[in-house]
């Protein structure tokens, strides 16, 4: 396995902290989709470093719609194999977890694509359900989305799991948070109906490590602006306020709920400490990273049919996933710190 010096620095750190978690996952075959994604990839690097300082002989196949091409990270020492997404049924040998992490991602093409968009989530997660089913002591748990929450305000109170978000069923941009609910209802029903081992994690913006630098959201545009000494221009009035969450505590909370959570339940993943809104984000931003930085608002703001979400407010209620012995580690500023070291070198490329 090949790694950057910040990411063995990392990974390792949170190995030490969750210890107990190679009580589970020793000589277990743990099958993860979207396996090339921001989780996926993070959570595969998390596993085979484990393998590593352990020995703990984990077996991980990655299911991905490009399976022929490996990521340059791996070597062919590493006990992972890749499956391509929507075979996973044609895997022979036994399965002792799932982690479910494939979905379409990104406004534009949710916008362009609101069908495929619903049907990915709820097809592939009907299939990996009767996958998880047909592995006797298969633990499988599900990524869904703070977005089954619907559009809190600041008046609401913290979003605690059996809280009731409304969803507009004719917008296009639903496609992905009525997705993610009607998954959830499958996961639900699937243990109630038949006993099946699964769980339904609700993470919030996830970040620092792992994404790609050109990644299309407001959060990594603020990381590009540091980096490339240029001010931010928002097309919003930056009213929108949530937390975010880094990428090392979001795959500790998934494996907590994954080794730990109560079938059919669903539990929160976030920081409340860094519940801000957008704009006092980057300016806190950049007051500590570039403070010759600022915000220029547009002349031309963006309008819901861009396939942004209109003003929310969301503050989720962590308590149930801390309650299994999981909490936040990082603050805002280490994500920042950590993803401003790694892409440095776009500075450098950028100046010249």
């Amino acid at each position: 396995m090949k790694y950057t010096e910040i990411e063995k620095r990392e990974i390792s750190k949170y190995i030490a902290i969750y210890h107990e978690f190679d009580s589970y996952l020793k000589d277990k075959t743990i099958l993860i989709t979207g396996a090339k994604g921001l989780v996926g990839t993070g959570l595969i690097k998390w596993l085979l470093l484990q393998n590593e300082l352990n020995g703990s002989n984990i077996h991980i196949i990655g299911s991905t719609r490009t399976p022929n091409e490996i990521p340059e990270y791996i070597e062919r020492t590493d006990n992972i194999k890749y499956c391509k997404y929507g075979c996973e049924q044609e895997i022979n040998v036994d399965i002792d977890y799932i982690v479910h992490a494939a979905s379409p991602t990104g406004n534009k093409y949710h916008m362009a694509h609101p069908v495929e968009t619903f049907r990915t989530n709820v097809d592939g997660m009907e299939k990996l359900l009767e996958l998880s089913e047909r592995n006797k002591n298969c633990s499988m748990i599900y990524l869904s989305s703070e977005e089954v929450y619907g559009l809190p305000t600041d008046a609401s109170p913290a979003m605690a799991e059996d809280m009731v978000g409304a969803i507009d069923s004719l917008n296009l941009r639903s496609c992905y948070p009525l997705g993610k609910k009607a998954s959830e209802f499958l996961c639900y029903a699937a243990a109630m109906e038949y006993g099946t081992d699964v769980k339904i994690i609700r993470p919030t913006v996830i970040q620092g490590l792992f994404q790609r630098y050109e990644e299309p959201r407001v959060v990594n545009e603020l990381l590009r602006c540091i980096i490339e000494d240029k001010d931010l221009v928002m097309k919003s009035d930056g009213l929108t306020k949530k937390c975010m969450i880094y990428s090392l505590d979001a795959i500790a909370a998934i494996l907590t709920v994954l080794f730990k959570g109560e079938k059919g339940n669903a539990y929160n993943a976030t920081n409340v400490e860094t519940f801000i809104t957008v704009k006092d984000l980057a300016n806190y931003l950049f007051k500590t990273f570039n403070q010759n930085l600022k915000i220029v608002f547009a002349k031309e703001k963006h309008v819901q049919s861009d396939g942004f979400l209109p003003y929310r407010a969301l503050l989720q209620d962590n308590s149930k996933l801390e309650k299994l012995g999981w909490k936040p580690r990082a603050s805002l500023t280490h994500i920042y710190e950590v993803d401003i070291e790694r892409f440095s070198v776009y500075s450098h490329r950028i100046s010249e």
